[in-house]
C-alpha cells in the first residue's frame, strides 16, 4: 500500500509530506527529516547538528523547557531528536487523538526554538559526558580511528556527537545561525498510523507553512575526503580485551551495488548460521563477539567487520579475519549461502516495518535520500537475479583496500602490524 504524497516547493526549499494510514491502530507516528546532519558540520564546529537537535527540545519561543516537556509527557507521547550523518531527525509517537496539538509543538520546535543559553549549556554538558563515556569504550575508540583512516576530515570523519574540544566551544549564537540553515534545507515529513481527517489537514497545513518560510539557499552536500595513506591505526589501552575493526568505504544508498553489499552483510554476520560467527566463534572459539557494521549513508557507506577477543588470541583472530575478508574477494558466494542471505534479508525487511514508528521512519529515510518508497521491494526482486560471481565482483570493487583499527595492549602493536603487512589484500 503506497502512502499519500504531497510535494511542496518554495524558492530553494522542498518539503515533502508522506502519510500512510494504517487501519486498526490507535497511534500516530511522525518522522521529520531535515537534510544536513553531522556530515555538514563545519570544521571547528563538529557536533553542531547534534547539539542543535538536542537543544530544540528545550523550549520554543512560546513555551519554556518545562512547559514543553509537560505538553509532551502529559499526553504520554514519546519524542526523540538527534543528528545522524546525513540529516537531523525528529520522531514523535502519540495516541491518535493527541496528534493535532502535538504536531503544533513539533512545528514550533523546528521553526521557532528558544535556544536559551542555559538550556544549550545543559545539552552541551550532556553531550560532553557522552563523549567522555565513548573515550572509555574500546569499540568507540577503534571506530574513531577507523573513521579517520577512511574519511580524514571529510563529513563522515567524526561521530554525530562531535569532537570534545569543538562541542565545548559551541555557542548559542552559532546554533542560532545553524538553525537558520534549516530554512533552506530539504525536508521530509512522514506520518504513519491512525490518520483521521483532522490530523491529515494539520499535516498538510504544517507542510505548507514550512514550504512558505523563506530560505537563504540550498545546503551543500558534504564531500567524502579520503583519509590519507595510512592503512592501520593502533590505540594502546592496557586491557585484557582487544578490539579489531577491519573496514572499507563503499558506495552510498542510491548505488546499484549497495543491495549486494547488504546481502554480504547478512551472509557474514546476521544469525548464528552466518559465516563469521560460525568460523571465528563456533569453530575456532576466537572471539567474544564478531559482526559487521553497515549503516545507512547517502554516500561512502563504511562496511566494517568488528571483533573483540582476548590478548592471547588477538594475532590468530586477525589472521582469520583477514582470511575471511580475502575469501570474499576471491571466491564466489555459493548458491545456498546466497539463498540463505536473501531469505534473512526478506525476513528482516518484514520485521523492520511492524510498528507505525518504523513505517514513518523508513518513509522519511528513503525519501530523504531521494529514493522511491518501494525501493526495498525493488531491490529484493533484483537481488534474486544476482549470483555468487556478481557478489565477488561487487566485493572486489569496494572491499579491496581495507583499513585496520585496533585497541589493545601496547605489546600487541608489533605482532599485529606484522600480520597486517603480510595479510592485507
Amino acid at each position: 500500500m503506497f502512502p499519500m504524497r504531497l510535494d511542496l516547493h518554495h524558492h530553494h526549499q522542498r518539503v515533502e509530506l508522506l502519510a500512510q494510514h494504517r487501519h486498526h491502530v490507535g497511534v500516530t507516528a511522525l518522522c521529520w527529516w531535515i537534510a544536513g546532519g553531522s556530515a555538514a558540520d563545519p570544521l571547528g564546529q563538529r557536533g553542531q547538528a547534534h547539539l542543535l537537535a538536542s537543544a530544540v527540545q528545550r523550549g520554543t519561543i512560546h513555551q519554556d523547557a518545562v512547559a514543553l516537556a509537560e505538553a509532551l509527557e502529559s499526553r504520554g507521547a514519546c519524542f526523540a531528536a538527534g543528528a545522524r550523518e546525513d540529516a537531523v531527525v525528529l520522531c514523535l509517537g502519540c495516541m491518535a487523538a493527541d496528534a493535532a496539538p502535538l504536531l503544533e509543538r513539533l512545528r514550533e520546535m523546528v521553526q521557532t526554538p528558544r535556544l536559551a543559553p542555559r538550556e544549550v549549556r545543559r545539552e552541551q554538558q550532556l553531550t560532553l559526558q557522552a563523549l567522555a563515556q565513548q573515550r572509555e569504550d574500546p569499540l568507540q575508540l577503534a571506530l574513531a580511528d577507523l573513521r579517520r583512516l577512511l574519511y580524514g576530515h571529510g563529513g563522515y570523519g567524526h561521530p554525530p556527537l562531535g569532537l570534545t574540544a569543538e562541542v565545548a566551544a559551541l555557542t548559542p549564537g552559532q546554533l542560532h545561525q545553524a538553525h537558520q540553515g534549516w530554512g533552506s534545507s530539504a525536508m521530509v515529513i512522514a506520518a504513519a498510523g491512525h490518520l483521521d481527517q483532522n490530523t491529515t489537514a494539520h499535516l498538510t497545513a504544517l507542510a505548507e507553512s514550512m514550504a512558505s518560510s523563506h530560505g537563504s539557499g540550498p545546503v551543500a552536500l558534504p564531500t567524502a575526503l579520503p583519509g590519507g595513506s595510512a592503512t592501520m591505526a593502533f590505540h594502546p589501552q592496557d586491557t585484557e580485551q582487544v578490539v579489531v575493526l577491519l573496514g572499507a568505504s563503499t558506495c552510498g544508498l542510491n548505488h546499484q551495488d549497495h543491495a549486494v553489499l547488504r546481502l554480504l552483510y547478512y551472509h557474514l554476520s546476521i544469525g548464528m548460521s552466518a559465516r563469521l560467527p560460525q568460523v571465528i566463534r563456533e569453530t575456532h572459539g576466537l572471539a567474544y563477539e564478531v559482526g559487521v557494521l553497515f549503516p545507512v549513508r547517502r554516500q561512502s557507506t563504511p562496511f566494517i567487520v568488528h571483533l573483540s577477543t582476548s590478548k592471547a588470541r588477538a594475532v590468530k583472530a586477525l589472521e582469520l579475519l583477514l582470511a575471511e575478508w580475502q575469501r570474499l574477494l576471491e571466491q564466489p558466494l555459493q548458491p545456498e549461502d546466497l539463498r540463505l542471505a536473501h531469505t534473512k534479508l526478506q525476513g528482516q525487511e518484514l520485521a523492520a516495518l511492524q510498528t507505525s514508528g518504523q513505517v514513518a521512519e523508513r518513509l522519511a529515510l528513503l525519501r530523504g535520500h531521494g529514493m522511491a518508497v518501494d525501493t526495498a521491494e525493488q531491490q529484493l526482486t533484483r537481488l534474486a537475479e544476482r549470483d555468487g560471481t556478481d557478489c565477488r565482483r561487487v566485493a572486489r570493487r569496494w572491499l579491496s583496500q581495507p583499513r585496520l583499527a585496533v585497541v589493545g595492549p601496547q605489546a600487541l602493536a608489533a605482532p599485529l602490524e606484522r600480520v597486517w603487512s603480510q595479510g592485507q589484500p
